[in-house]
């Protein structure tokens, strides 16, 4: 069963940042493989609002549920960008506004037809809204993985709780994500196969196509390319097999190993 939308609305909102000493950024910066990791994440929980635009155009729109959480997740990523920014403001680096505008520039052509796209593919596919929320479950799986890497890399106190901050929201969005994902995928023969069609011909690492290749390559190596990344990328895998009629599919994994390996040839 999906999780009730009062848990969201009892438990979520605008990521507390108040109390955080963003200053000691200055006097104790993070590494800049670090903050160029910090610049994906912060671009990629931004674009959120553009995915909700793609998202109503398929039946979501239909589940008072499924709107109330788009909602909600919309407004809590949102947040996370801004204090990501927060992180790379202290630094120097531009944030928030400049980045989105060169990287909605950038992705302007794609921009511009993808609400089309996802709604001829929720009209024309009964079962997309499956793939929706499996592809959701994987992407926010998979970004929670991220964040977890990333703080055990930078080891610094006040990025890694500004990052356990974000996980447990992110945490939240996944198990809904994936519940309701379930609820769709189960005794549903059809609608598990065109999730398996989908996911094994189109998924790609969070972000992928928002910003230039390279920086997802460059993420995607960096956070997972070790043992320890490796472990976390395992447990995703092991959470996608634990999904009706997806079990196998190893889907992280080669695309882990191709972003190594794109980066290798750089």
């Amino acid at each position: 069963m999906a999780i009730a939308l009062e848990k969201f609305q009892q438990q979520g909102g605008r990521i507390a940042t108040d109390d955080l000493d963003f200053d000691a950024f200055r006097s104790d910066p993070l590494h800049p493989d670090v903050l160029r990791c910090l610049a994906y994440m912060h671009d990629i929980e931004y674009q959120t609002v553009l995915y909700t635009r793609e998202m109503l155009m398929t039946k979501a729109w239909k589940d008072p549920e499924m709107t109330g959480f788009i909602t909600l997740w919309n407004y809590e990523e949102y947040w996370h960008g801004q204090a990501l920014g927060q992180v790379l403001a202290a630094h120097d680096i531009p944030a928030h506004q400049p980045r989105l505008v060169a990287m909605r520039s950038w992705n302007e052509h794609y921009l511009r037809w993808s609400p089309a796209l996802f709604w001829f593919l929720g009209t024309a596919i009964g079962s997309f809204p499956a793939v929706h929320m499996t592809w959701g479950a994987i992407n926010e799986w998979t970004a929670n993985a991220g964040y977890n890497r990333l703080a055990l890399i930078a080891d610094h106190p006040v990025l890694t709780e500004l990052l356990g901050r974000i996980m447990r929201q992110e945490g939240r969005h996944a198990a809904f994500y994936a519940a309701k994902a379930r609820d769709l995928l189960i005794d549903d023969r059809r609608a598990q196969r065109v999730t398996r069609w989908f996911l094994r011909h189109q998924w790609e690492p969070v972000g992928s196509g928002d910003v230039p290749k390279l920086e997802t390559d460059f993420t995607t190596a960096y956070l997972f390319g070790g043992v320890e990344g490796g472990e976390l990328v395992d447990r995703v895998e092991a959470r996608i097999d634990a999904l009706p009629g997806l079990r196998g599919l190893n889907l992280v994994r080669p695309a882990i190993a191709a972003s190594i390996a794109a980066m290798l040839v750089v």
